[in-house]
């Protein structure tokens, strides 16, 4: 078993309520015999406990988060979801505008902000001080990058619209949502038509959280699977970039940058 982790993580912007939390999907894969194994598999609350699941200073990993980490910009949107939004917009897939002034980030002290932070203090090598964005992927030390899921689904799944799965205000479509994305990580992420150098083992705990729960899931419970589910598509960009397969990098350095595999030159000129 490789000591190298792959780590995803669904990042919810605030930490809610005492009475009512926000949970933050944690995915950890790792490399055994060539094959990408799920170790790990947790919801978790606090900013402390997330830290304290990573483990930043234990081993060399690749982290891809699924929020916006460098927020420099008072209003509006970054330059990385403005590009996202012309790229993917026509899939039905938008990136949400991040900026100093949303009070879903909590201002200047926002919360990704501050886990890039600590991460920035074990790491030797991040994106945002790569001088070359495109050779993260050679660098075989600790690396943080933020992705965006529903844009990585979309090249890696073959996706002309994005999968509803979450925001969704029917119990029933978000659970057929989450079901549709649960038969496509079986499909291009685990059997034959996936990158052969980035393919999930269909281990026991993928496979749990894959399995169909039927409509016994609501409420919390549902949307918790929705947030593992992102972590496990996160932690899989995180392998992809490790290995070194082709993606694409939408922003600025220094301003924030979103990394998503790129497969759609295999089908489509670049546009």
């Amino acid at each position: 078993m490789s000591g190298r982790r792959l780590i995803g993580i669904d990042l919810a912007w605030q930490e809610g309520k005492p009475n009512r939390p926000n949970a933050s999907g944690c995915a950890e894969l790792v490399w055994v015999d060539g094959e990408l194994w799920l170790t790990r598999l947790d919801l978790l609350c606090s900013l402390d406990d997330i830290i304290e699941w990573i483990k930043p200073d234990c081993g060399d990993w690749v982290i891809a988060i699924d929020a916006p980490l460098v927020v420099l910009n008072a209003v509006g949107r970054r330059q990385a979801e403005a590009q996202i939004d012309d790229r993917y917009g026509r899939f039905d897939s938008k990136a949400l505008p991040s900026n100093l002034t949303n009070p879903t980030l909590g201002g200047k002290g926002h919360r990704p902000g501050r886990l890039w932070c600590v991460l920035e203090d074990h790491c030797a090598t991040l994106v945002e001080r790569s001088e070359d964005v495109r050779l993260a992927s050679e660098v075989r030390e600790r690396l943080v990058i933020e992705t965006y899921p529903h844009a990585a689904m979309i090249e890696l799944f073959n996706r002309e619209k994005v999968i509803k799965y979450k925001r969704v205000a029917k119990v029933a479509d978000k659970q057929a949502g989450q079901q549709e994305l649960a038969a496509e990580i079986r499909k291009h992420l685990c059997a034959a038509p996936a990158e052969p150098r980035v393919r999930l083992r269909m281990d026991d705990l993928l496979e749990s959280l894959l399995r169909d729960p039927g409509q016994r899931l609501r409420g919390a419970a549902l949307d918790g699977r929705g947030d593992l589910l992102d972590a496990v598509v996160c932690a899989y960009v995180a392998a992809w970039v490790d290995r070194g397969a082709p993606f694409r990098a939408f922003g600025t350095l220094g301003k924030g940058v979103i990394i998503v595999p790129w497969k759609r030159w295999m089908r489509e000129p670049d546009g």
